[in-house]
């Protein structure tokens, strides 16, 4: 399955995605925030927007919605525990659900609670890296080197669940498509804090201005919610309990 990301470059370095099926040229719109941007993309590409997809309710992520379907047509489908926070909503999702686009797009839904306790992520195969790679597209649950805060409707031990569930239970190989760019900055915060980490730092120094999409396992080398029981790790937040130190991360990264 095709999928090509649209980054704003914006200050909050917004990323949405186009999932599509190569068959038919039908798209679906995942967190469109710069909807000029997404059916320019989408011209580009020969796609029609059918589809519209929120991972939760934010409306950095939702509140384009009217916009992107007042110039498509396209069907709103999102989190059913978001119903009555987003507006016309076609279709709800919850766990296990299948949303299909034309005759060989599928995306399978899985419930991510803890940035809010809405969110849903998309799992996918394919992407245009090889027709046997998974990918998730995360919304603001996972970043490249980070998970999301909670500070706009979230609770953190529920992210705490949802992350070591996430590690517990991917593929390796799946690669995260977020729906922000934060990864050097993130990086950084690793490096804050566990200075020796040669994976981060020899990560930070390729980036260039295009966003750079890790995968489970290079998460678990540059991710500190990640590494909760690394020596260093331990070192600097120092809690015993492995939910704890994970808190005790998210606030560091919140004042950083």
């Amino acid at each position: 399955m095709p999928l090509l990301a649209t980054a704003t470059g914006n200050a909050f370095a917004h990323v949405a995605y186009l999932a599509w099926c190569a068959d038919s040229g039908e798209a679906a719109a995942i967190d469109p925030y710069q909807v000029d941007l997404v059916l320019e993309t989408a011209r580009a590409n020969g796609l029609t927007v059918t589809r519209i997809v929120n991972t939760h309710e934010h409306w950095d992520h939702a509140g384009r919605n009217a916009q992107l379907r007042e110039a498509t047509g396209a069907k709103v489908l999102a989190p059913r525990a978001a119903a009555g926070v987003i507006e016309t909503v076609d279709h709800m999702l919850a766990e296990g659900d299948e949303i299909v686009v034309g005759t060989s797009c599928r995306l399978r839904v899985i419930e991510m609670p803890g940035h809010t306790m809405t969110h849903v992520g998309l799992l996918g195969e394919g992407a245009d890296r090889g027709e046997d790679e998974p990918f998730l597209l995360c919304g603001d649950t996972l970043f490249g080197a980070g998970v999301g805060n909670v500070g706009h409707g979230g609770h953190g031990p529920t992210l705490f669940a949802t992350v070591d569930r996430l590690r517990r239970t991917l593929d390796p190989r799946t690669r995260l498509y977020p729906g922000h760019d934060y990864l050097a900055r993130n990086l950084g915060f690793t490096l804050r804090h566990e200075p020796d980490n040669r994976a981060a730092r020899a990560l930070l120094e390729t980036i260039g201005p295009a966003p750079r999409f890790t995968t489970m396992a290079e998460e678990e080398e540059i991710n500190l919610f990640f590494r909760l029981d690394r020596p260093a790790v331990r070192a600097a937040f120092g809690e015993a309990d492995r939910e704890a130190r994970f808190l005790a991360i998210r606030r560091a990264r919140d004042l950083w």
